[in-house]
This record gives structure tokens, C-alpha cells and sequence, in this order.
């Protein structure tokens, strides 16, 4: 058997792979650093380093699959003995390429685990298709120096890359059946990688899974009661694909029991009251429901947090009817607004917003119906999470986005600044009460602050971060907002609902990013603070409580606040699904089939288990129902 002249490139490949596990690694480490306020001051040095060889077992199902292209191509050329040097670029190029994105995800995911404390997701990623603003966000001078050090990176490898290929792919001489046992042993080896190994955690499982155990899924990075090391065990890539799988089952994705018994279980408080509230207002011919960007409930004084950055929110928080335990439907805007306009549960992986309710109700329709005029102010473009188009069949009479306002405004990130939204919303309202309008309902969302910022140096108060400046002059608008409502004759009278779209990750806290403040303002309206659990979907039925209107054919998936209470709320984390009680978390990530439960304590939450059967009956009865639900209206 003679030698033939063939490529050498296993070296390549190696040292290509193990250079992507060392960047993967230095990715996760710096996102551990840029997060660490969220760690406990006890953390053990051997939790991080678990996390971190968790996370290589992630990274190198990455990893192999960005080299399979050049691999093969390759190794096919060194079997066959004869090299095309357009072709070996080819191969080596796509896997440059699925390296850059890969790396992209993953440094971008350290700025957004910063602000959501959950890893990007496939849902996310599409964003970036969906306006200008995402874009403006990701350069902005908030993001930039992360923009560009993070480029650096991605080109940097790249870089690396090349310099590896063009000097350890090189011509040699070999036998033709060791090139064909190298080739297979290395795919056997890339095969095994990519599709890794978790523990298997369900109750029936077939005995080869007892043997190599089930493919690698996200549950294998939850091993640590600090939700931090869980989320950057991950890699956000392998995130990004599984939850793009997820997102490709659509409505068939939860299909758990008969439809009739999980509508039974899901709608036990169907016995709430439909009919207006006797003890109702009087007198709302003004309503203004006030849609907070990423305001978490932790941020208020009230709620503990050191700083002062509320005061307004603060002050009107014990004159109201506020809940202290109320949380948004998903973790970023259009779920938030969905939840809240229309009164339905949101699910991961669909856009909310992009469906459009025909004869579920929705705010614009229910009130136009009662002889409202309704008006919607928002900032930003209004083609941004498809709010327009949301309404499209349930219009608004009179919609303003940044196409109504100044030129100077086009060009910020999210449009105009609260201060001019808030005064251009008034001389609106004002108007139309002006010319003889009696009714009217209102939805106002302020964004200033959201990144990137454009805050002025002024709010910059005691040592505030940017983020915590941004918050201040949110509310500082928003106090603007109500006392100028509040001072006309119209105004007086006005029923005020302020609500945040999602929560943010401020604070190390497992529901930051869920726990929103609900505040109910009216001189009708007795203050009190209401410790009853309600989510977003609950908005509209209590409004129409507390303003008079009988809602017997109201078709929503919320209840009125005022007057029902629930002991377990269904709600959208991240990627996972969450029943929340008073003092439990449960979590369901329908991927892996994996649960957990976390204890809400004084000091935080731990864990406390991973399996409760009544938990779990009455999660899948919520997703199974409930995405019918949506889907069908």
C-alpha cells in the first residue's frame, strides 16, 4: 500500500477547538465579573468552578458544530487526495462565520443578562429585525464601549483562526486508510460532543437513555440556588438554538392531557364577577393608563431599595390602591404590553404582538365601545413590536408616534423623551376635551428608560449609576405627568392606572425582572395596599370594574383585582414558565422538562426541590389551555 499525497489538518482543528472553549470560557468569566452583584457574598469558589465546567460541556457542543464544515470538507479532500484550494476556503469560511455569530450571542448576552437577568433567546435575536431601535440600542453610547470590545473579540478570534488554518492545514503524504480512520474516529468524536449528555430527570425513560443518558438540554445548567451561575453555565448560543426549536412547534408545542380537563383546571376562577362593581366610581370620564418602561417594583423606597430614585412613585404609592404583589406577564415590552392590552397570557416563543385579536377584547375596543374616545401616545416607531399592527383590527381613534413629533426626536434611540411625550399627550387630551369630547381613555408609555439613555446631567443625583438616573428621571415625568392632569378641571376627576411593561434586573432577586408595581389612583378610591397576587392580564378586568362598566361578555383570561383574589399565578420568565404563590416560585422549562422550586425568603429565594405534582398539573393545564386561548382569538 502505497502513501498519497493528502491535507493534513487534525492539528488544525484541535487547537481551533480548543482555542473556542478558552474564549467561550473567558466570555463566561467576564460575565460572571460584569454580573457579580447578583452572587451572594458567600459564594464558593467551587460553584463558580462548576459553572464554569457546566458551561465547557455547552461550549464545546458549539464549538464542534462551527467545525463541521471545515472538517469535512477537509478530511473528504484528504481521502480522496487531491486539494481544491477554493474549496478548503469555502469550508473554512462558513466555520468562521458560525464562529463569529456564535461569539456575537455570546458577548452580547452579557450586557442583556445585565438588564434582564435571563440569557438572550431566539425571540430576542429577532428583534433585531424589527426596527431601528435595537440597532440604535446596541451602538448607542450607552452600549458602545461593549459594542466595540466585543467586536474586537469576535475579530480577534477570527483572526486567530486564520492564522491557525494557514499554518497547520498543510500538504503531506499519508496512507488512504489511515485518513479514512482519522476521519471516522474524529466524526464519532464531534457526533458524541455535539449532542452532549445530561442527566436523565424523567420518570419513564428507555434503557439506552439509562446508558448515555438524554442529549444535552438547558436543564443541565441549573445546579446552583444562585440563578447567576445558572444562567452563565449556558452557552447563549446553544439558548438561541433551543428556544428557535421551541419556537418552530408553535400551538402544538404543550399537548399534555385532554383539552376539556385542562380548560377545567386552568379556569377554576371563572366564578369571579363579571358585572360592574356597585361600589364602583362615580365619576371616570378621564382615564390615563400610564405604561412604564422596565420599572421594577424593587426599585421603589417602599420595597426596600437603598436609593431614592421614586420619590414621586413612592409618595403616590400609599395614596392609591396599590399591589404589592404584581408581576408582568414576560420579561420584555411587546409581552408586557400584550398581557396588559388584551388580557391574555403570553408564551416564549411567539412574538405577542405580531397576532392580531379579532374578538378577544381589547383595551381600545372595550372602551370605544362605552363612548370613550381613545387616544395612543408611544415614542418610539410605530412599527416597533408590531404595536400598530396589534391594533389593526381594534383600532385606536387617534394613534401618535415619533412620526408626530419634532425631527430632533428621529433621531433618538426610542423617540421622543418622556418630558415631551408626557406635555404632548396633555395638549391632546386637552383638546379634545376643549372641543366636547366628555370621554375619554388614554394610553401613554414613557421609554426614557430604556438604553440608550439620554438623560441630563442634572438627574445624576448621589452617586446614581446611569441606569439608577434614568429611573429618577422617569419618575420625575411622571410626577409631571399626574400633577398637571391633576390641575386642570378635567384632570381631577381622572382615573390613573400606572403599570410597568416588565421589570428590570436592578437588584439580585429571582422576580426582578416580573415584579412591577400596579398603582390605582382616584379620589374614589380608597388607598390601601392590596397584597393580592395579580399579573398583567388582571389590568383591564379591574379597570372596568372600578369604572362602572358591566363586562358580562368581556372574553379575557384576568380577573378584577378589587374584588377576586387568586392563590397561583401563570406567567412567561425568560425562556421558562412560572406559577407564583405567596411564598413559592415554581419554574417549567417545557424544553427539558425540567421544574424547579424556589422559597421566597426575607434575604432572597433558595431552593427547595424539584418536583411538586400539583405544581405541575396545574402549570401544563395553564399552557395547554391557555395557547389555545390565544390562538384561537
Amino acid at each position: 500500500m502505497k502513501k498519497q499525497n493528502t491535507i493534513s489538518y487534525l492539528p488544525f482543528v484541535l487547537l481551533a477547538h480548543l482555542s473556542a472553549l478558552v474564549a467561550f470560557a473567558i466570555v463566561r468569566g467576564i460575565q460572571i465579573a460584569y454580573c457579580s452583584v447578583a452572587l451572594k457574598d458567600n459564594t464558593l469558589s467551587s460553584e463558580i468552578l462548576e459553572c464554569m465546567g457546566r458551561g465547557t460541556v455547552f461550549d464545546n457542543h458549539c464549538s464542534l458544530i462551527a467545525l463541521v464544515p471545515v472538517t469535512f470538507v477537509l478530511a473528504v479532500q484528504s481521502i480522496i487526495g487531491k486539494e481544491n484550494k477554493l474549496v478548503s476556503k469555502v469550508g473554512f469560511w462558513i466555520t468562521a462565520v458560525i464562529y463569529f455569530v456564535e461569539f456575537a450571542i455570546c458577548t452580547a448576552n452579557v450586557v442583556y443578562v445585565k438588564y434582564q437577568f435571563a440569557n438572550l433567546n431566539f425571540q430576542a435575536i429577532k428583534a433585531l429585525g424589527l426596527g431601528t431601535e435595537v440597532v440604535d440600542m446596541i451602538t448607542s453610547s450607552t452600549y458602545l464601549v461593549a459594542f466595540v470590545i466585543s467586536t474586537a473579540f469576535c475579530v480577534g478570534f477570527m483572526y486567530l483562526l486564520n492564522f491557525l488554518f494557514k499554518k497547520f492545514v498543510k500538504s503531506s503524504s499519508q496512507y488512504r486508510l489511515v485518513s479514512i480512520l482519522v476521519f471516522v474516529l474524529l466524526a464519532l468524536l464531534m457526533a458524541v460532543g455535539i449532542r452532549g449528555r445530561s442527566k436523565y430527570k424523567e420518570k419513564h425513560i428507555t434503557k439506552t437513555q439509562k446508558t448515555l443518558g438524554t442529549p444535552l438540554n438547558t436543564s443541565f445548567a441549573e445546579f446552583s440556588d444562585q440563578l447567576l451561575l445558572n444562567i452563565s453555565a449556558m452557552n447563549a448560543f446553544f439558548y438561541v438554538e433551543k428556544s428557535r426549536a421551541q419556537a418552530e412547534k408553535g400551538n402544538d408545542a404543550f399537548n399534555f392531557m385532554s383539552l376539556t380537563k385542562a380548560k377545567a383546571i386552568a379556569t377554576r376562577y371563572n366564578n369571579y364577577p363579571h358585572e360592574a362593581d356597585p361600589n364602583s366610581i362615580k365619576n371616570s370620564k378621564h382615564i390615563c393608563l400610564v405604561l412604564m418602561e422596565g420599572m421594577s417594583a424593587k426599585l421603589l423606597k417602599v420595597n426596600g431599595y437603598p436609593k431614592t430614585v421614586t420619590p414621586f412613585l413612592d409618595s403616590i404609592y400609599a395614596k392609591s390602591l396599590s399591589y404589592c404583589n404584581f408581576y408582568s406577564a414576560g420579561v420584555i415590552t411587546q409581552k408586557g404590553m400584550c398581557a396588559t392590552f388584551s388580557t391574555a397570557p403570553v408564551f416564549t416563543h411567539f412574538h405577542s404582538m405580531e397576532r392580531i385579536p379579532k374578538t378577544r377584547s381589547v383595551v381600545s375596543t372595550v372602551y370605544r365601545h362605552e363612548g370613550y374616545v381613545t387616544q395612543l401616545f408611544i415614542p418610539h416607531s410605530s412599527t416597533f413590536d408590531n404595536v400598530y399592527g396589534f391594533f389593526a383590527a381594534n383600532p385606536f381613534e387617534y394613534r401618535y408616534c415619533q412620526d408626530d413629533y419634532p425631527a430632533e426626536y428621529r433621531s433618538l434611540g426610542w423617540g421622543a423623551p418622556d418630558e415631551y411625550l408626557y406635555n404632548f399627550a396633555i395638549n391632546k387630551i386637552d383638546s379634545l376635551v376643549s372641543s366636547g369630547v366628555e370621554k375619554t381613555f388614554n394610553v401613554i408609555y414613557g421609554c426614557s428608560n430604556h438604553p440608550p439613555y439620554s438623560i441630563p446631567k442634572e438627574y445624576f443625583k448621589d452617586g446614581f449609576t446611569e441606569e439608577e438616573a434614568a429611573v429618577y428621571y422617569a419618575d420625575v415625568q411622571l410626577s409631571m405627568l399626574y400633577n398637571k392632569i391633576r390641575n386642570t378641571k378635567w384632570g381631577k376627576d381622572a382615573l390613573f392606572v400606572f403599570v410597568a411593561d416588565h421589570g428590570r434586573n436592578y437588584v439580585s432577586n429571582l422576580m426582578a425582572s416580573n415584579h412591577i408595581p400596579l398603582i390605582i389612583n382616584h379620589p374614589e378610591v380608597p388607598a390601601r395596599v392590596d397584597s393580592t397576587l395579580g399579573v398583567q392580564y388582571d389590568v383591564l378586568p379591574t379597570m372596568l370594574a372600578l369604572s362602572g362598566i358591566n363586562y358580562k361578555d368581556y372574553n379575557g383570561y384576568g380577573i378584577d383585582l378589587a374584588r377576586s383574589k387568586r392563590d397561583t399565578l401563570f406567567f412567561a420568565h425568560s425562556e421558562k414558565y412560572v406559577l407564583r404563590t405567596k411564598d413559592k416560585v415554581y419554574m417549567y422549562a417545557p424544553e427539558s422538562d425540567y421544574t424547579e422550586i424556589w422559597g421566597d425568603v426575607p434575604d432572597g429565594f433558595v431552593s427547595i426541590g424539584h418536583q411538586d405534582k400539583a405544581f405541575d398539573r396545574y402549570m401544563k393545564a395553564n399552557l395547554q389551555y391557555a395557547i389555545r386561548f390565544v390562538s384561537s382569538n
